[in-house]
């Protein structure tokens, strides 16, 4: 397979993500799950970055994300300096996320 037809995870990820936002732009899932190089993040999309997912859907454009913003979020690191860390707000580099799931 030729690299330029590799889908990398945040792409596939912003497309599920953006395609499961309701008529009314809430999100069908509590918490979305991302596997990064330093650990399990766990949380909910930002309404902004709802929004804008929401925004895109209804124009049918497909600009370019470099990050996500993620509510309520629980780390739970792979490192032992820090086990589990919690945020109110996190923003993840897309190009950071090796997997995903929709809880």
């Amino acid at each position: 397979m030729m690299e330029g037809n590799v889908i990398a995870p945040a792409d596939a990820l912003i497309h599920l993500l953006r395609s499961s936002l309701r008529t009314d732009g809430s999100q069908p899932f509590t918490q979305v799950v991302l596997y990064t190089s330093f650990g399990v993040v766990r949380g909910r999309i930002g309404y902004a970055f709802a929004q804008v997912l929401k925004e895109e859907q209804i124009s049918n454009t497909n600009p370019f994300h470099a990050v996500i913003e993620l509510d309520d979020v629980v780390i739970e690191h792979y490192s032992n300096h820090l086990p589990k860390a919690t945020f109110n707000r996190l923003y993840v580099r897309l190009n950071d996320v090796q997997g995903f799931a929709l809880i």
